[in-house]
Formats: structure tokens, C-alpha cells, sequence
């Protein structure tokens, strides 16, 4: 039983690492100031309710296309809908 519970808290614990592989980065400087290589542009439209929320759905989706860091370049809410349009920046 003990076993189990370890394992079950290690899997969670690598879960939870995993899950914030991708980090947000505010601006181009800091892109030159790490050397990173910008691997273009995404864009996205979301149902979410929040910005934050918009934020995070484009980094997950950074995160699958490869990407390491990522950059908000834009992002706008349509005032009648619950739906964000956003887009960044892409880094490895």
C-alpha cells in the first residue's frame, strides 16, 4: 500500500512538472537577452472567459507545436461572445 501511495505522489509530482514546460516571456529583449530562435507566429481563437485563461490556452498550444517560450503579441475579446482571439510569438 505504501508503494502505491509513493508512486501515485511521484506520478502526480512529474504530472505537475510537465505541465509548466512552457514559460511565458514579456517582451523581445528578453528573446535576445536568452538567444532564443522565434519559430514564427500562432494564433488561436478560444472559448474562455478570461484573458489569463486565453493566455494560457495559446501557451498549451505553443507547447505542442515545440515551442519552449512563448509571447503574447495580441489578444482581443469579442464583447457579445465568450471567445478570445490570440496570438504569440514562438520560441525554442
Amino acid at each position: 500500500m505504501k508503494l502505491s501511495s509513493i508512486l501515485t505522489a511521484a506520478l502526480l509530482a512529474f504530472s505537475l512538472n510537465s505541465a509548466y514546460a512552457i514559460t511565458e516571456i514579456i517582451n523581445t529583449g528578453q528573446a535576445e537577452k536568452m538567444n532564443l530562435i522565434s519559430l514564427g507566429v500562432i494564433s488561436d481563437m478560444v472559448r474562455v472567459e478570461t484573458l489569463d485563461q486565453a493566455v494560457q490556452a495559446i501557451g498549451e498550444k505553443a507547447e505542442k507545436a515545440g515551442a519552449s517560450y512563448f509571447r503574447v503579441i495580441g489578444a482581443r475579446s469579442f464583447d457579445t461572445s465568450p471567445y478570445w482571439q490570440v496570438s504569440a510569438e514562438i520560441y525554442k
